[in-house]
């Protein structure tokens, strides 16, 4: 069932419509919450009170973006609001170590470890664009920020980003020589 035809049921109060919303986006809800917060009892939190709050106010959800970038949207609020009540405690998820080299598992870890350096919008930023691939209009709607703004935030992002893997390249460029 696309969204159009799940969230008119769900505005109708009918059970399959929630669950078809549930269905599409409970587990890329869930994926960017677990990334964002590192803790996956805080992302299941976060992940059903943001739906909670999207079937309760499905009334007000008018098509003036995909389904996806309002639920998103829903879920981004709630997980400022849990990060600052200082709820979540990190927790170390191990990688899945599914790529065939150590190179890309490596890779990974550093990029990883670079967002978290970074401020919360930033990564923001960064996760949304190239981890979830969300469109800039996308991205200015859910952070409800204009579109000019997105495009120069991400830049300072990206260019952040930039800085902190060079930092970390030359760190390790030096251990290695120790």
């Amino acid at each position: 069932m696309n969204d159009l035809e799940a969230v008119k049921l769900a505005q109708e109060k009918r059970e399959d419509g929630y669950k078809a919303i549930f269905e599409n986006h409970s587990s890329f809800l869930f994926t960017h919450a677990l990334r964002f917060l590192k803790n996956p009892e805080a992302a299941e939190d976060s992940v059903q009170e943001a739906l909670h709050d999207a079937f309760r106010f499905i009334n007000g959800f008018k098509g003036n973006s995909s389904l996806r970038t309002w639920l998103y949207k829903i879920l981004y609020r709630k997980m400022l609001r849990q990060i600052s009540k200082n709820k979540t405690e990190p927790m170390i998820i191990e990688p899945g170590v599914t790529d065939s080299t150590y190179h890309n598992v490596e890779l990974k870890l550093d990029t990883t470890e670079i967002l978290d350096q970074l401020p919360e919008r930033d990564r923001s930023l960064l996760m949304l664009a190239y981890w979830d691939e969300l469109k800039i209009e996308e991205i200015a709607d859910i952070l409800q920020i204009s579109l000019s703004n997105a495009k120069v935030s991400l830049f300072r992002a990206r260019k952040k980003f930039g800085e902190r893997w060079q930092q970390n390249r030359r760190k390790g460029e030096n251990a290695n020589e120790l």
